[in-house]
């Protein structure tokens, strides 16, 4: 080819996916009728580095689907034919945000007192994006005393995304409460989780 594709650039950018848009080619520039032209992206995603491509088949935008959000990409086009190949220059995009995966089940730890119940968990494996905050539910579900009234035992509470842990206070003893844990990022809320912790009595 003469030159690598021109006038590269992303046109519509999402969590998952982007799609490119460049100059049609004509005879003059690829100088062969059979010529190929492939997308080549990589990515680092948990300190690994990933590559891939993917032959595009369309004339002038393409869609990369399949991608993680909130990831910085670095892609080139190349254009080959028999004779060689020429390639774009360099785009680095990043992918937008999403709503998170789940708070891990296994990272909620509780440490229960006759009124009180302190709370600590783990942010999702898959952040997604920019943790913003926390909002973990509760209430009580069944105590040893039949008498008690549990229905003002629930509450919600708002935690900062570097804050992974509450102390819930003003509980009964010998009850037991669910606690519902969801984390966000700017695009709403994930999966909740709920795990169930009893308070202790004398």
């Amino acid at each position: 080819p003469v030159h690598g594709p021109q006038n590269v650039e992303v046109v519509d950018i999402r969590s998952r996916q982007l799609t490119l848009q460049w100059e049609p080619f004509g005879y003059a520039v690829t100088r062969c009728h059979s010529y190929n032209l492939t997308v080549h992206y990589q990515y680092v995603f948990n300190q690994q580095k990933y590559e891939a491509e993917e032959l595009i088949q369309t004339s002038s935008h393409y869609t990369l689907r399949g991608l993680r959000p909130f990831m910085t990409i670095r892609l080139r086009l190349a254009l080959s034919n028999p004779e060689g190949k020429m390639e774009s220059e360099e785009l680095v995009v990043q992918t937008e945000e999403d709503v998170p995966g789940p708070v891990p089940l296994e990272s909620i730890q509780g440490g229960p007192f006759e009124e009180k119940i302190y709370v600590q968990w783990k942010p999702p494996n898959e952040t997604n994006g920019i943790i913003t905050l926390y909002e973990i539910t509760y209430k009580a579900v069944g105590s040893l005393d039949p008498t008690a009234d549990l229905s003002n035992q629930r509450g919600k509470v708002f935690k900062l995304r570097n804050e992974t842990h509450h102390l819930f206070v003003g509980l009964y003893p010998g009850t037991t409460y669910s606690f519902t844990i969801k984390a966000s990022t700017v695009k709403g809320f994930g999966p909740p989780i709920t795990t169930r912790i009893a308070t202790k009595i004398s």
